[in-house]
């Protein structure tokens, strides 16, 4: 897991740093040039015949720019454009300004457009270091001339710690926003740079190592990103002498006649992600339902309170419960979700999904729920709209999660797993994924986890990375266009295989 920081838990970070082990600002300044320095040699092909173009500004994010040049003048042929006013700088950039002066590195100073016609022709790269994670809002004059000027160059663009223009807590990119193919964040990840428009501004993301003693970086990170080696450490392997009352009993409860195929698609993802019973309680069975499912039909041609006896006699069994794929938007249905929450939430565990979401409203209390929605799904239940969420859905599924008592895995990117105590964010993007009956792939795969004996947030979030791992090998297999839900179902049998041949 790495650690994710707002800007705010980021200079705290350096406060304490500074504070508690006496690493002063200069040390870290240069080491996150030093760093950066490594990143540039290892990844562009740096000679004293191509150039490089550093954009410095007077704060921080200039000094490491500063310092960057003097780091690289010997291996490339360094210019520095300086948008930005001596007199402002902080010590530490200061120094390191005076000193690429005493190293008789080109200082330009840009002052509008017309300062374009004196720097190199187009620079083989350029690197962003104007404004750093502090900044908010549109860049100003001349600093957006320079922003613009930069991204209309057929050079590889380079961004210290965070693109300037893009705002590092929010990923809200403002014009004109440095777009850069490669970002260099120094310390941590930082959260602007993979939610919103981060991910299309930053191109690939590498954090570049300062001296910040890891501990403190974990005592400041309230998210963390997940990679695949975490799965693969959290998965645990079954003991020889099982049987399948070992591995739980998910109950589902979906379907219509509209839409049959997203409860059979999520009880059959429930039976291939190893629980040791499924059973499904729907009024239409689609015939792609396994036979390892044991399907109770009601009448009717969606839940009503019919059904209401039977979900009773099916419930005292159940392991975990699945609500809401494929169940539709009708009132009734709706009346007994809230019906079921009211007198099985915190007995039985309950993962709700797609239309069984509609049930809830902001301040449900949700202990032992694990709710699985979309943005717009997020949006109904806190009454707002969508558009209100795109660039705070991280702060907005927390305080759902901390509002209700309930796990909420947010089907947006990054994918957001968020209880009242912590955050994982895995930011594995498949375009693959974006069809009809994958979300419901996934709520079966979260029910069979956590009924298999994972707590409820482990399952979910081992869930996400399961079913995004699922989603890479169907999509390698069979291309992004043609993969459908029952694919990455299908998928799950690799990933299983590999798991289990540990």
């Amino acid at each position: 897991m790495k650690p994710v920081l707002s800007p705010a838990q980021m200079r705290n970070a350096d406060r304490t740093a500074n504070d508690q082990c006496g690493i002063p600002a200069v040390v870290l300044m240069e080491n996150a040039a030093r760093s950066a320095a490594e990143i540039l040699r290892r990844r562009y092909k740096l000679s004293r015949d191509r150039s490089l173009l550093i954009l410095c500004g007077s704060g921080n994010n200039g000094g490491d720019g500063l310092a960057l040049a003097r780091h690289l003048h010997e291996d490339v042929s360094v210019t520095v454009v300086l948008c930005g006013n001596p007199d402002r700088m902080s010590e530490e950039t200061l120094l390191n300004y005076r000193a690429c002066i005493q190293l008789g590195i080109p200082i330009l100073e840009w002052r509008g457009l017309e300062s374009a016609t004196v720097l190199p022709v187009h620079p083989s790269v350029i690197v962003d270091g104007l404004l750093g994670v502090g900044a908010h809002g549109e860049p100003r004059p001349p600093m957006d001339s320079l922003i613009a000027w930069a991204n209309t160059q057929p050079s590889s663009r380079v961004a210290l710690d965070v693109p300037s223009g893009l705002d590092a807590d929010s990923g809200v990119a403002y014009t004109p926003c440095f777009h850069a193919h490669l970002t260099i964040t120094m310390g941590a990840m930082k959260t602007g740079l993979l939610i919103g428009d981060g991910p299309q501004m930053c191109g690939t993301i590498e954090v570049a190592p300062i001296g910040i003693p890891a501990r403190i970086l974990r005592e400041k990170a309230t998210i963390w990103l997940s990679e695949p080696q975490d799965a693969l450490a959290a998965y645990r392997l079954r003991q020889p002498r099982t049987t399948k009352f070992d591995y739980g009993r998910v109950l589902v409860v979906a379907g219509s006649d509209a839409m049959p195929g997203a409860a059979a698609l999520c009880a059959n993802a429930a039976v291939a992600a190893g629980a040791g019973l499924v059973e499904l309680v729907s009024p239409v069975l689609h015939p792609a339902l396994f036979p390892e499912v044991m399907p109770y039909r009601y009448e009717g041609r969606w839940l009503g309170r019919e059904a209401l006896p039977l979900l009773a006699e099916r419930i005292e069994r159940a392991s975990v419960l699945v609500i809401g794929p494929g169940l539709g938007a009708a009132e009734e249905s709706i009346a007994v979700v809230q019906q079921l929450l009211a007198h099985y939430g915190g007995k039985v565990p309950i993962v709700l999904d797609a239309d069984g979401l509609r049930a809830v409203r902001s301040g449900s209390a949700l202990n032992r729920v694990t709710l699985t929605p979309h943005r717009g799904e997020l949006a109904r239940m806190l009454g707002i709209r969508s558009t209100e969420i795109a660039h705070t859905a991280h702060t907005t599924t927390r305080s759902l999660a901390e509002g209700t008592g309930a796990t909420v895995v947010l089907k947006d990117f990054p994918i957001q797993i968020c209880d009242a105590e912590r955050t994982y964010w895995l930011s594995a993007n498949n375009p693959a994924l974006a069809s009809g009956g994958t979300g419901d792939v996934l709520s079966g795969i979260i029910a069979a986890l956590w009924a298999q004996g994972y707590d409820q947030f482990e399952a979910a979030w081992l869930g996400v990375a399961l079913h995004a791992e699922a989603g890479r090998k169907a999509a390698e297999r069979y291309g992004e266009l043609a993969t459908r839900a029952s694919l990455v179902i299908e998928a799950l049998g690799e990933i299983s295989r590999t798991l289990s041949s540990r």
